[in-house]
């Protein structure tokens, strides 16, 4: 996501709305062979997923400003799994071995490297930058927007700019899409707070709290073990930062596997799946059928033969 600053963003409301008149007329980037060619044997998810891209970059063009498509990128996007991702990483290491490689809370990814697109917007001056991120994502501080609320907070979507436009082509209604969308987005944090309210796992984050209450460590849950590691840790020197990182997580994981924490949430994990997609049932019908309905389009798109 952009970082660029929101300040003056109404006085480049006129020049966006004139820009948008046209936006869909601006010339597309050519795809890749190859990329055309993985798209014709890409899964329903990847296609849609290329073809929002592909419709966002039109738009943006017509506004004005470049949107180089990354190869890499792309191909990326045609392999990453459909959203969302299973949920066995949401739980907490269990395994002392992999527990002491990685250390409580740690990342396992590297960082992305630089797309064509974040250099292009990086190259781009201050009040340029801003009109790029009003371009592309509307106006989500102050509206008109869409918007979703969750167990954890509120979700919003402006119905402006390229992005939600990209979204109408291809979806037609934006707000029963964006809100179907982002309840299905959303689907492992409602699942993760079902589980984690369930007594078999209140009763087994208990005995893991009373294992590490032995070994000195004095925390109600895992995440406030990774942020007490990370606490203590900030004025050690490296090395006894490392090893009191890895401590604390084999201990965590040892408790872990003692206490069955991570293991009872995997074991209720598919009941509170199955619920809460029933709870759902209704926004992720019609989220599937609009899907279904913009795939041949999407396929032409890809195709160049929409254009």
């Amino acid at each position: 996501m952009l970082t660029s600053s929101r300040i003056g963003r109404r006085l480049l409301l006129l020049p966006f709305v004139v820009l948008l008149a046209g936006a869909c007329a601006g010339p597309d980037e050519a795809l890749p062979a190859d990329v055309r060619s993985l798209a014709l044997g890409a899964d329903d998810a990847a296609v849609l997923r290329l073809a929002e891209t592909v419709l966002v970059g039109r738009c943006m063009r017509g506004a004005g400003f470049d949107y180089p498509l990354d190869p890499v990128e792309l191909r990326q996007e045609l392999a990453a799994p459909p959203h969302p991702a299973a949920l066995d990483s949401a739980w907490p290491e269990d395994d002392e071995k992999r527990a002491a490689a990685a250390g409580p809370g740690a990342a396992t990814e590297s960082p992305p490297a630089p797309t064509r697109l974040g250099r292009y917007v990086e190259g781009l001056a201050p009040a340029r930058r801003e009109a790029f991120a009003t371009a592309l994502y509307g106006y989500p501080a102050t509206g008109p927007w869409v918007e979703v609320t969750l167990p954890s907070g509120t979700v919003r979507q402006s119905r402006a700019g390229c992005r939600s436009e990209a979204l109408r082509l291809l979806y037609d209604d934006l707000d029963a899409y964006v809100r179907a969308r982002i309840t299905k987005d959303n689907i492992n944090p409602l699942v993760q707070a079902r589980v984690t309210a369930d007594p078999a796992f209140t009763a087994a984050q208990a005995r893991w709290r009373t294992c590490m209450a032995k070994r000195h460590w004095a925390v109600a849950d895992p995440a406030e073990l990774t942020a007490r590691v990370a606490e203590a840790g900030a004025a050690l020197p490296p090395d006894q930062r490392a090893e009191r990182s890895r401590t604390a997580a084999v201990a965590s994981a040892r408790c872990n596997r003692q206490a069955g924490l991570s293991a009872t949430a995997r074991r209720l994990t598919p009941a509170a799946q199955r619920r809460v997609r029933a709870d759902l049932r209704v926004p992720l019908t019609d989220l599937s059928r609009r899907e279904q309905a913009a795939l041949p389009y999407a396929r032409r798109l890809l195709a160049g033969e929409d254009s």
